[in-house]
């Protein structure tokens, strides 16, 4: 049975007032952290990630050192969650949680990078992501009817062209239980998680954009991303470690090689949610306690609109093992982030 986020944040608020230990803390800072910190300072690129600071989801942007953070989205009665930029980063794709109760809905929508223009590509929707050339948005629609907080529970990949508003559906319709949509810069395969569902019971596989070809990308762990260049994947790799991988999309069967992990952290301090920056020098993650009680309702601190208090928003460099640093502090859940390329001065 899916418990309703109401229920779960109230059954966490109840653990918490008879004092039992439902978050662990982590005060380990890495060396190297200040310096890095400085650097970021200077990096033009920005990074955008949901949080829920004030009992409503909203989509934040900062600077890569977590300065000047600006809300996009300013919504009382709307939950904005999964923001996945343009390629050229002008704009944004995520979902939004409307409606109360039992009308309650996920779906999709795009906008510019500063909020303005939005609109709506899909009802009962999750999970998009850009074309490489930033002209559609991919997504997979919901598994049922009734609003679900659970991330894999989709059914079915469409593709939505933004300039004519016309929707098609992907040629393989046998494709359910994805999540962490990626479309390779290539334009030829999609990448993401698969739970559950065509023969697999988890993983992340490869999809050819046009015909049904699957392949197991033979990665243990989830929410796979591919680097801008398509030669490296980064991920969760298990609960606890940012990996990395090279990444062969040439073949007629994708392979990832070359596996070894740039962030690792120990139980119980989650590593989740790794996207690569735009020049392949950094990743951004998130850091945080599971629950004690994670598996209550099968909802999860990782899942989009699920509370984790505690985490927040890391960066790290790709090429070197453990050596990042938290740019957000507060530990509101703040999740989902990804990297927007910054525009060209002219």
């Amino acid at each position: 049975m899916i418990l309703p986020r109401t229920v779960w944040v109230t059954l966490l608020a109840g653990f918490l007032a008879v004092g039992l230990p439902v978050f662990a803390e982590d005060t380990k800072v890495p060396e190297g952290s200040k310096e890095l910190l400085a650097t970021l300072k200077n990096y033009p690129h920005k990074i955008v990630y949901e949080t829920n600071r004030d009992g409503n989801w909203e989509l934040y942007l900062v600077n890569a050192d977590g300065s000047n953070p600006v809300n996009l989205t300013n919504t009382k009665d709307v939950d904005e969650l999964y923001p996945k930029p343009s390629p050229d980063g002008t704009k944004l794709c995520f979902v939004a949680d409307e409606k109360k109760d039992k009308g309650k809905v996920r779906n999709v929508y795009v906008m510019n990078i500063d909020g303005t223009q939005r609109t709506k590509v899909a009802d009962n929707a999750r999970e998009p992501c850009w074309s490489p050339d930033g002209s559609s948005v991919a997504y997979m629609k919901g598994e049922y009817e009734e609003y679900n907080l659970s991330d894999f529970a989709t059914k079915g990949l469409f593709i939505y062209d933004l300039k004519t508003g016309k929707t098609r559906e992907h040629p393989n319709k046998k494709l359910h239980h994805l999540y962490t949509l990626n479309w390779s810069p290539d334009g030829k395969w999609f990448v993401a998680t698969v739970h559950g569902g065509m023969g697999f019971q988890h993983g992340i596989i490869a999809i050819a954009v046009e015909g049904d070809k699957v392949v197991d990308l033979k990665l243990d762990g989830c929410r796979p991303n591919i680097s801008p260049d398509g030669k490296k994947i980064t991920w969760g790799h298990g609960d606890f470690c940012a990996g990395i991988a090279d990444l062969d999309l040439t073949s007629s069967t994708p392979k990832a090689t070359n596996i070894h992990n740039a962030v690792e952290s120990k139980d119980p301090i989650e590593t989740y949610h790794v996207t690569w920056s735009p020049d392949g020098k950094y990743i951004t993650f998130t850091r945080g306690p599971k629950a004690t009680a994670k598996r209550l309702g099968n909802l999860l601190p990782e899942f989009p609109g699920v509370e984790a208090p505690g985490w927040n928003v890391c960066v790290a460099e790709a090429a070197q093992k453990n050596h990042w640093v938290g740019i957000t502090s507060d530990g509101k859940s703040c999740k989902q982030p990804s990297w927007v390329v910054a525009k060209e001065r002219k």
